[in-house]
């Protein structure tokens, strides 16, 4: 069992990640969350999106797990500067991620990088019924994480 998590926080944004996952026999199956929030150009954006992962994990005390992400449900909240709010949970995505581990005893430690691309279609306003089209984004957290080795 794995549990890994990274944040980002420049300025007026924040990023978090998080992840679970089991690995039985090298492969693993596991979930992740990402949420982003930031102010950009007189718009305030809030979205958190989840995806499945998939991977692979070779050796045995020292290790180095690969795998693939597929983003299945999410929303994203854009308000305007003049309280216009644009909403989506249409989503999708894909992503990557590559992560090293050592094993003390039972327990590993983790430092790996999750990359992630997404798309939210089909944002409308429910004051105005106007459609803004879509909402692509992409980028990369560092994590760190703890496992337990059974």
């Amino acid at each position: 069992f794995r549990y890994l998590y990274g944040t980002f926080n420049p300025d007026s944004q924040e990023a978090t990640r998080s992840t679970s996952s089991i690995i039985w026999n090298g492969w693993g199956i596991g979930q992740s969350v990402f949420k982003y929030k930031a102010g950009i150009s007189g718009y305030t954006i809030d979205l958190e999106n989840t995806s499945i992962d998939l991977s692979y994990t070779f050796g045995d005390e020292y290790n180095l797990t690969l795998g693939s992400s597929a983003v299945y449900s999410g929303k994203l909240t854009i308000t305007s500067s003049d309280s216009e709010i644009f909403t989506s949970s249409t989503v999708f995505g894909y992503g990557y991620f590559s992560i090293l581990g050592i094993e003390f005893g039972i327990f590993e430690i983790l430092l790996g990088y999750k990359y992630i691309r997404y798309a939210f279609i089909e944002l409308e306003s429910e004051s105005t019924f106007t459609y803004w089209g879509n909402f692509r984004d992409s980028g990369g957290l560092y994590v760190t994480g703890i496992g337990l080795a059974f």
